[in-house]
């Protein structure tokens, strides 16, 4: 048993791939009657034996298989699935085990290697010459990796009847060997030595894209050349045929023989063929009255052209010999070797209509076993009416306007050729006169060679100009004045569209009229297009004589809070006097006093005596001022008979005056000061600006009286002079109280004592040596209680 992996793989494709086609509609005795058979056999008695999905027909036109078509015997499937023939050859190992049985007359042609998967058809025939043949290929997955294996897949044509000893294998080689696996190849993986390389087709052993030609169409990764089986036989007398394959040592990996479609034949002496000069119609056995000549070629054997040869011709059919088409020879001669002869008729052209006429051929002969065996061939005549054409189209609404001709052609044989007055050769044309127009085409068929004409006129008609009335120039004194703007067209192809536009605006309007109230001098442009896309445009002039109104504001002033400014507007331009009107106040002189505690824009409106329209102008007035204020350097505590930092914090200021509460007083940025006594002082600062504008700010700041409690962190109570006991100094404090805890927070000293002492014991005991955390809580001679933690080390 074979180890063996079968790979999906992705399917390469390519732009036009001829792959194989398979199909089982058909059975093994239609096959075989409708497929394989050739002339000069009968066949009878025929039965297949095996997996029906085992043989079909198929169709390998443009493959590389080297046959266009036949039937198709194999040891797996002919269906188009992952494990057929079909290409792409995809897989190194394709195939299937379709559970037929094997046949021991293939298992000894290999030396008695089992079989399995046998595909076997057979069935009689009677031959009427010496000879019968028919052409095959073979192809398998085996190849190339099992060459030389006991996996040698095989197949044989046996044939058995009069004067033939036995039961004989047709598919042999020149040789005498069979064709098989071991017998035909490049060797094992294609790397040599080979048997019979000449007959053999490499097809790769199935890999991904990209494929080379052969692997596109078929799976079998090789196969043989096109190969001939023949046998010699005895005219008329009844053989049988078994044509078989099966897989060899396993049931996988398929192989299969295509059987070219009528190749199963025997030798006649004569064969009848014929050719078409054209062919004009749908068959290729029509001719053509007046324009087709059919050439009749007769060919006898080789082995017959030593001596000369006369076979009479008997004509029949429907049509009419002599009327219809040429007298044809009353019998045909082959001079002593002269292997081919062939003549020549042609149908008239009657001019009648009388539908399909049949002219019959037949040359009266026997075959070789003496039986009447006539060879016959039938031609059509087909009538060809006369061409006739007619031209289609339209008439146009406006000048230049496309339009279609299309010329109508019936009668002759095509193709037609087409010649347009324009010079173009196709069936329609476009054309897009300006005028009234005639076109012209003639058609020419193929085969009468005759020619027709027809004319088509496009109208086109004629349209007056087009025409453009509009509202004559305006001039006025004042602007703003509403005014309507008309327009009239007239000519052209009618239904028109207006659009009008000025050099401020490319639409203002798509009506015959519209409303305009226009500030200054204006062009205003009217275009009107009819339905035919002609155009045509007018000017009008509205013209205002008086100038454009402008304000000139006076400039924007900086003030002080609480300081007043006079501002105040001059226009030019416009027509007569000036009416003003100041939106804050509704005073109405051209200028006004104001005094705003913060900035702000003031806006006027003037108009002149057209009273048509107002223009508005603004100032502003900028409210300035510096912005005071100051911080302490210091965040913590600020004690008195110490200096204090003040640090000045102003904006948009030049110069500053502090008054520090307690008499005091500096002009300096940052000034210091230092207070005697304790208690509450309220700081002023005035900040200055460079315009005298100023800005005042008032804090508070509490002065206390000079206090601080000094802690220390380590004491010897040894019985020495010094160090011996842990007490605070102290500096404006009048009340103290202090708790010290051991390490786990028990509680082994307290007083309530600014002068407090502890000598280090507890209980009558001095403590170990370690670390003591302490809380002290006191009060200020200010009235401030503060708390303190911390700790002290204890050392003897």
């Amino acid at each position: 048993m074979r180890i063996f992996l079968v790979a999906i793989l992705a399917l390469y494709t390519t732009g036009a791939v001829a792959q194989l086609v398979t199909s089982t509609a058909m059975n093994s005795s239609q096959l075989v009657q409708n497929v394989l058979l050739g002339s000069g056999v009968t066949v009878s008695n025929i039965a297949f034996n095996g997996a029906p999905m085992a043989i079909g027909y198929f169709n390998g036109t443009n493959t590389t298989l080297g046959i266009d078509e036949g039937i198709l015997l194999t040891t797996g499937t002919v269906l188009n699935t992952l494990d057929g023939p079909h290409g792409p050859n995809n897989q190194s190992g394709a195939g299937m085990d379709n559970g037929a049985g094997g046949y021991p007359p293939l298992s000894n042609i290999i030396g008695g290697t089992p079989t399995f998967n046998a595909s076997i058809l057979e069935f009689d025939f009677v031959p009427y010459s010496d000879t019968v043949r028919f052409n095959y290929v073979f192809a398998s997955e085996e190849y190339p990796e099992y060459v030389g294996s006991q996996y040698n897949d095989v197949f044989a044509f046996f044939i058995s009847g009069p004067g033939i000893a036995g039961i004989q294998n047709m598919a042999t080689l020149p040789s005498g060997q069979a064709v098989a696996i071991n017998n035909v190849n490049n060797g094992p993986t294609n790397s040599g030595p080979c048997m019979n390389c000449a007959y053999y087709v490499n097809n790769g052993i199935g890999t991904n894209a990209p494929f080379n030609n052969n692997q596109q169409y078929i799976q079998y990764d090789g196969f043989t050349k096109v190969l001939t089986a023949e046998s010699e036989v005895q005219c008329g007398q009844t053989y049988h045929l078994i044509i078989s394959i099966a897989d060899a040592g396993d049931p996988v990996w398929d192989s299969g023989i295509f059987l070219e479609a009528n190749s199963l034949s025997s030798n006649t002496p004569v064969e009848m063929t014929y050719q078409l000069s054209q062919e004009l119609f749908a068959n290729s056995n029509q001719m053509a009255e007046g324009c087709v000549t059919t050439t009749v070629t007769i060919e006898r054997g080789a082995n017959d052209v030593a001596s000369a040869m006369t076979i009479p011709v008997n004509v029949s059919g429907t049509a009419t010999e002599g009327v219809d088409y040429d007298n044809l020879p009353n019998s045909i001669t082959f001079p002593s070797g002269v292997q081919t002869v062939s003549f020549d008729f042609t149908a008239f052209v009657d001019g009648i209509t009388e539908g399909q006429e049949t002219v019959i051929i037949t040359l009266p002969l026997t075959d070789p076993c003496g039986n009447p065996s006539p060879i016959e061939i039938t031609i059509y005549i087909e009538d060809v009416e006369p061409v006739e054409v007619e031209i289609t189209g339209a008439n146009i609404l406006c000048p230049g306007d496309p339009v279609v001709l299309t010329a109508e052609i019936v009668g002759g044989v095509e193709p037609y050729t087409i010649l347009w007055n324009t010079n173009e050769s196709t069936e329609q044309i476009t054309v897009s006169p300006n005028n009234t127009q005639t076109f012209s085409v003639s058609v020419t068929d193929v085969c009468l060679n005759q020619t027709a004409t027809d004319d088509f006129i496009v109208t086109v008609p004629n349209l007056p100009p087009l025409t453009l009335t509009t509202t004559p120039d305006i001039t006025e004194i004042c602007p703003y004045l509403e005014t309507t703007l008309d327009a009239t067209a007239s000519g052209g192809s009618g239904n028109y569209i207006y659009l009008w536009s000025s050099t401020n605006s490319s639409n203002l309007g798509t009506s015959a009229s519209i409303s305009v109230t226009p500030s200054s001098t204006t062009v205003y442009t009217v275009t009107a297009t009819d339905d035919c896309g002609n155009s045509i445009s007018e000017d009008i002039i509205y013209t205002i004589t008086s100038p454009p109104l402008i304000l000139t504001m006076s400039p924007t002033v900086e003030i002080c809070p609480g300081d007043s400014t006079f501002i105040s507007v001059t226009p030019s331009g416009g027509y007569g006097q000036y009416y003003y009107n100041w939106l804050h106040s509704g005073e109405n002189t051209a200028g006004v006093w104001v005094s705003p505690m913060e900035s702000t824009d003031y806006t006027v409106s003037v108009s002149d005596e057209c009273q048509t329209f107002t223009v508005e102008g603004s100032t502003s007035v900028r409210v300035v001022r510096p912005t005071a204020d100051f911080e302490l350097t210091s965040n913590g505590y600020l004690f008195n008979n110490l200096p204090i930092q003040f640090l000045n914090t102003s904006l948009n200021a030049e110069s500053y005056q502090w008054d520090f509460g307690d008499g005091n007083n500096s002009t300096i940025v940052h000034p210091q000061n230092t207070y005697d006594e304790s208690g509450i002082y309220y700081i002023t600062l005035v900040a200055i600006d460079e315009k005298g504008c100023t800005d005042t700010i008032t804090k508070p700041i509490s002065i206390e009286e000079e206090w601080y409690v000094y802690v220390p962190n380590t004491f010897t109570p040894d019985g020495n002079r010094h160090n011996n006991d842990f007490r605070a100094s102290t500096i404006g404090v009048h009340k103290l109280e202090i708790t010290i805890f051991n390490r786990w927070g028990e509680e082994i000293f307290f007083e309530n004592n600014v002068n407090f002492i502890w000598d280090g014991t507890y209980d009558g005991w001095y403590v170990p040596d370690g670390t003591y955390s302490y809380r002290i809580v006191f009060n200020t001679n200010s009235g401030r209680e503060e708390t303190v933690i911390g700790h002290v080390n204890v050392l003897r």
